[in-house]
């Protein structure tokens, strides 16, 4: 299993540093995970969209009680 795995479903914020060097803190619902990508439903973007695993400086798992009414529907879409 792949570490990022036990995260699959569930919600993580993670650092990011895109191709440009440009540093962003995302919410992101994880929907796969490949050797080097994970596939995820990004809360700031609206989208999905792919992440490279070698440019996620840190995570962590949102708990449960930070998760708005409004992020829970969204889950839901995507179940």
């Amino acid at each position: 299993m792949l570490p990022w795995q036990k995260y699959t479903g569930r919600m993580v914020e993670i650092i990011y540093g895109d191709r440009s060097g440009q540093f962003s803190k995302r919410r992101i619902v994880i929907r796969s995970v490949q050797p080097a990508f994970i596939r995820a439903y990004c809360m700031e973007r609206g989208a999905v969209r792919c992440f490279a695993i070698d440019r996620i400086l840190a995570v962590q798992p949102v708990p449960s009680a930070k998760r708005t009414p409004s992020t829970s529907a969204r889950q839901r879409e995507l179940a």
